[in-house]
């Protein structure tokens, strides 16, 4: 893969966008609005000024090669005419998503990969039945230029060389792909941080604790042990205990 198109220029567009460019790939950036790609140029400059002070720049070339290899277009036929990967992060809504699809499929080539950034959206539902088999889910976390963990899900119909491919993509850019069996709205890290905001509710709600005792018992605790233990090694020792 050497031509990368990001669809949709917002809080994960112009990321997405950042990281392959740092992965030395030309990226199209797209978005349906002006505004928002010259929004989404600022943004970058942003990124990457960021990179340049923690020192990451020098390891990928200088600030001026990387703004060279992202273009910004408002024309959706022009951003996958000639991607070889076509990731998808617009708007979390079914019939906005439906639609882009649509678009898509008469203007992408056909060998082109879809890989869609959705957090909770079931999209093989809404793509074209013949993209299918070049199609799945690679959901990254903000800011995916510092944040390693990517969410892979294939669909029913997603053939293994088009889940390798994108599996061994992200790999190649430092990132830590996680590829679930199958779709489960939120997938792993989401749902277990909706788990614990439930149970910090509860301890709020019933008295039981204040914000800033759980926020110490966090700090000074759980996650002290969490990036030794994980969280299968912290339940096997709460296991034990009881």
């Amino acid at each position: 893969m050497k031509n990368i198109a990001v669809v949709g220029a917002g809080l994960m567009g112009h990321g997405l966008a950042s990281v392959f460019a740092l992965g030395g790939y030309k990226v199209i950036l797209h978005d349906v609005s002006e505004d928002a790609l010259t929004r989404a140029q600022e943004l970058i400059s942003e990124v990457f000024h960021t990179l340049a002070e923690a020192g990451v720049i020098d390891q990928h070339g200088s600030t001026s090669t990387l703004k060279d290899r992202i273009i910004f277009t408002s024309t959706l036929a022009t951003a996958a005419a000639q991607a070889d990967l076509i990731v998808e992060a617009v708007t979390e809504d079914a019939g906005i998503k439906r639609s882009l699809f649509s678009e898509l499929d008469s203007c992408a080539p056909l060998t082109a990969l879809w890989a869609s950034n959705t957090s909770s959206l079931n999209i093989f539902d809404l793509l074209p039945s013949r993209r299918q088999a070049k199609s799945l889910i690679a959901h990254w976390y903000t800011p995916p230029y510092i944040v390693d963990l990517v969410d892979v899900v294939p669909g029913p119909g997603t053939e293994p060389e088009a889940l390798a491919a994108v599996k061994d993509l992200l790999e190649s850019l430092g990132k830590k792909p996680i590829v679930l069996s199958k779709f489960i709205s939120g997938f792993i890290a989401n749902r277990l941080q909706a788990a614990l905001n439930l149970e910090v509710f509860f301890l709020l709600d019933q008295g039981y604790a204040t914000p800033e005792q759980i926020d110490h018992a966090v700090k000074s605790g759980l996650a002290l042990r969490m990036p030794f233990l994980g969280i299968r090694g912290l339940s096997v020792r709460l296991r034990e205990m009881i």
